[in-house]
Protein backbone atom coordinates (compact mmCIF):
# COMPACT_ATOMS: atom_id res chain seq x y z
CA UNK A 1 0.00 0.00 0.00
CA UNK A 2 2.84 2.38 0.84
CA UNK A 3 4.53 1.60 -2.48
CA UNK A 4 1.35 2.42 -4.41
CA UNK A 5 0.91 5.69 -2.54
CA UNK A 6 4.55 6.65 -3.08
CA UNK A 7 4.30 5.78 -6.78
CA UNK A 8 1.12 7.85 -7.13
CA UNK A 9 2.78 10.87 -5.50
CA UNK A 10 5.88 10.45 -7.66
CA UNK A 11 3.90 10.18 -10.90
CA UNK A 12 1.68 13.13 -9.98
CA UNK A 13 4.72 15.27 -9.24
CA UNK A 14 6.41 14.21 -12.48
CA UNK A 15 3.27 15.02 -14.46
CA UNK A 16 3.07 18.42 -12.83
CA UNK A 17 6.69 19.18 -13.63
CA UNK A 18 6.37 17.99 -17.22
CA UNK A 19 3.22 19.95 -18.00
CA UNK A 20 3.76 23.05 -20.09
CA UNK A 21 1.90 26.28 -19.52
CA UNK A 22 0.40 28.02 -22.55
CA UNK A 23 0.81 31.79 -22.94
CA UNK A 24 -1.53 33.92 -20.82
CA UNK A 25 -1.61 31.42 -17.94
CA UNK A 26 -0.24 32.31 -14.51
CA UNK A 27 0.58 29.42 -12.15
CA UNK A 28 1.37 29.65 -8.45
CA UNK A 29 2.67 26.83 -6.29
CA UNK A 30 0.84 26.00 -3.06
CA UNK A 31 1.71 23.38 -0.46
CA UNK A 32 -0.77 20.81 0.89
CA UNK A 33 -0.01 20.14 4.58
CA UNK A 34 3.36 21.81 4.00
CA UNK A 35 4.64 18.67 2.23
CA UNK A 36 2.95 18.10 -1.14
CA UNK A 37 3.27 20.87 -3.74
CA UNK A 38 0.45 21.59 -6.15
CA UNK A 39 -0.11 24.35 -8.68
CA UNK A 40 -3.09 26.60 -9.15
CA UNK A 41 -3.20 28.11 -12.62
CA UNK A 42 -5.42 31.00 -13.67
CA UNK A 43 -6.09 32.35 -17.13
CA UNK A 44 -7.45 35.58 -18.43
CA UNK A 45 -10.98 35.10 -19.77
CA UNK A 46 -11.31 35.13 -23.55
CA UNK A 47 -12.46 38.46 -25.00
CA UNK A 48 -15.68 36.95 -26.44
CA UNK A 49 -17.06 34.31 -24.06
CA UNK A 50 -19.18 31.62 -25.67
CA UNK A 51 -22.74 31.38 -24.37
CA UNK A 52 -23.80 28.02 -22.97
CA UNK A 53 -26.81 26.44 -24.67
CA UNK A 54 -30.00 26.36 -22.65
CA UNK A 55 -31.97 23.19 -22.07
CA UNK A 56 -35.57 23.40 -23.19
CA UNK A 57 -38.43 21.68 -21.36
CA UNK A 58 -38.65 18.74 -23.78
CA UNK A 59 -34.96 17.88 -23.36
CA UNK A 60 -35.22 18.15 -19.58
CA UNK A 61 -38.21 15.78 -19.49
CA UNK A 62 -36.44 13.32 -21.81
CA UNK A 63 -33.33 13.33 -19.62
CA UNK A 64 -35.40 12.87 -16.47
CA UNK A 65 -37.31 9.99 -18.05
CA UNK A 66 -34.08 8.24 -19.08
CA UNK A 67 -32.59 8.70 -15.61
CA UNK A 68 -35.67 7.32 -13.84
CA UNK A 69 -35.83 4.39 -16.28
CA UNK A 70 -32.16 3.54 -15.71
CA UNK A 71 -32.65 3.65 -11.94
CA UNK A 72 -35.71 1.39 -12.23
CA UNK A 73 -33.75 -1.14 -14.30
CA UNK A 74 -30.85 -1.14 -11.83
CA UNK A 75 -33.21 -1.52 -8.88
CA UNK A 76 -35.02 -4.42 -10.57
CA UNK A 77 -31.78 -6.26 -11.30
CA UNK A 78 -30.51 -5.85 -7.75
CA UNK A 79 -33.63 -7.31 -6.14
CA UNK A 80 -33.68 -10.35 -8.47
CA UNK A 81 -30.03 -11.12 -7.75
CA UNK A 82 -30.62 -10.81 -4.00
CA UNK A 83 -33.60 -13.21 -4.13
CA UNK A 84 -31.64 -15.77 -6.20
CA UNK A 85 -28.70 -15.91 -3.78
CA UNK A 86 -30.86 -16.45 -0.68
Amino acid sequence: MVRKLALAILLTTAAGIASATPPGVVCTTHWFLGIIPYEVCTTNPPPNPVKAPEIDAASAVAGLTLTIGALAVLRGRRSKIAVTKV
